[in-house]
């Protein structure tokens, strides 16, 4: 039993939740939240990580069925159709009040997201171009989220919302180069796939280059502090060298590692500016 609980949650990407949640936190103590305001964000963004995979779970298990994607446990048959929206309405449930009793600003990032999600599963998303901006957006909301759960919405976290934006939008590139193979079986249409690899590293760096125009803001608009621009010079620095090693050979192994590094290396590099920065 331990282990099949195990492969779901390790299919579900567990460490992609922690990570929103530790970001949300972050940018809600960098914003000047109180440590237990800080922890109640990063709790918002965890439960509303659980109910939004779940909900993309659902509207993906049949597809990624047919394209072998087996991380979707419900494509593997690990878990039932019942069990994951029992997920999702504790997820997304639980975010909504636990939002509105932080803030109740905080709870309108949390609806656009489930809308978002939502939108993507139905079909209403469904196309190249919007499912990057959609994935931007999404990013975006979370670090909205931290920063109202903070009480602020000050130019520094509508620049610090627009920097992961950017970020995210363009990453999106690796992911549909990652999943090339799955996505061919399945007919889904990418940007790779519909505007060709040299058109998608042209919007990859685009993105890329306006997202560290945006996370420079942040420092210069007097919102964050010395500690928070090292680690955006870091992060500059390490996401360009990810950037080439990626454009150099776009293959899906290659694609996968370049992913990682930029999930978890540049990840961690926001939280951490986010705690140095914090005047």
């Amino acid at each position: 039993m331990f282990k099949r609980i195990w492969r779901i949650l390790e299919a579900w990407r567990l460490g992609r939740m922690l990570m929103l949640a530790v970001i949300t936190g972050s940018t809600a103590y960098g914003f000047g939240a109180t440590l237990p305001r800080a922890f109640r964000a990063a709790a918002i963004a965890a439960l509303l990580a659980l109910g939004g995979f779940y909900l993309d779970y659902l509207a993906d298990w049949r597809k990624d069925r047919d394209s072998g994607k087996l991380l979707n446990p419900l494509a593997t048959g690990e878990l039932s159709i019942p069990a994951a929206w029992a997920f999702v309405a504790v997820g997304v449930g639980g975010s909504l009040v636990l939002a509105l009793l932080t803030a109740p600003l905080v709870a309108l990032p949390v609806l656009v997201v489930v809308a978002i999600v939502a939108g993507l599963g139905v079909g209403w998303l469904d196309t190249p171009m919007l499912r990057a901006f959609s994935l931007g957006v999404i990013q975006a909301l979370y670090v909205l989220a931290g920063g109202l759960a903070a009480g602020k919405a000050s130019l520094g976290v509508w620049l610090t919302a627009l920097y992961l934006f950017f970020a995210m939008t363009g990453g999106k590139i690796m992911g549909d180069v990652r999943d090339l193979p799955h996505d061919t079986r399945a007919g889904t249409l990418t940007i790779p796939q519909k505007y060709g690899l040299r058109w998608a590293s042209a919007f990859l760096l685009i993105n890329e280059f306006l997202a560290y125009a945006a996370a420079l803001s942040v420092y210069f608009v007097g919102a964050l502090g010395r500690g928070y621009l090292y680690c955006i010079l870091a992060t500059i620095f390490s996401g360009m060298v990810i950037n080439v090693v990626f454009i150099r050979q776009p293959t899906p192994r290659i694609a996968d590692i370049t992913n990682k590094f930029s999930f978890i290396g540049l990840g961690s590099l926001y939280i951490l500016g986010m705690i140095l920065g914090r005047l």
